[in-house]
Formats: structure tokens, sequence, C-alpha cells
């Protein structure tokens, strides 16, 4: 599973790819994913990856952490919510592994 969050609006943050067990968001220089803004906290929130599921985490942040427009201080994330870290909407995306064909068995003469 390659899961991401795609701001709603384009060009108003990156897009955020989900491919370490726990990704640091936030304002600080030493986030994972810094998003410069005075309504996102130093470190606002983490998002964790745990087997297939996604888990996000709001630390404690001034402005919030919301899950399809319900505040949250925690939340597992699915395909197609909207999760908006302060003023910065995003909606999460998946995109299913690639699966290899078998390897073919060798032909019999």
């Amino acid at each position: 599973m390659t899961a991401r969050l795609i701001p709603l609006k384009a060009g108003t943050a990156p897009s955020i790819p989900l491919q370490r067990p726990v990704l640091l968001i936030g304002r600080h220089p030493e986030c994972d994913v810094r998003l410069d803004l005075s309504t996102i906290s130093r470190r606002h929130c983490c998002v964790a990856l745990a087997y297939d599921r996604v888990i996000v985490r709001d630390l404690g942040s001034r402005n919030g952490l919301r899950v399809d427009g319900r505040p949250v201080d925690e939340a597992q994330l699915h395909p197609g919510d909207e999760i908006a870290i302060g003023p910065l909407l995003f909606r999460m995306e998946v995109t299913p592994e690639a699966v290899s064909p078998p390897p073919a068995s060798p032909s019999r003469p």
C-alpha cells in the first residue's frame, strides 16, 4: 500500500507521501514534513503506519486536527478522508501495490 496526503487546494501545501513508520508534521525545522505557517504548531501531529493502517495523532497543537470535519486527538485514516492540519486541508489517497505475477514454471519437452 502506498498512501499519501494530497492538498485539496493546489499550491497551499506539499503532497505528503506516507513512506516511513512515523512522520512528524509541523513548523519546526526538525519535522519530517515542514509546514511553515504561523497557524501550524512546531510539532503539530504525527502520522504512523501500522500494518495496513494509517493513524494520525494530534500532538497538543493549538489549532487542532480534524478528520472529515470532526476534531480528533487520534484517528485511523481511510482512503478519501479529509484531514485538516490547522487551516490546511488534505485528502488521504491510497494506491495499491502492484502485485508481481508468479514466476512461470519451466516448460517440459
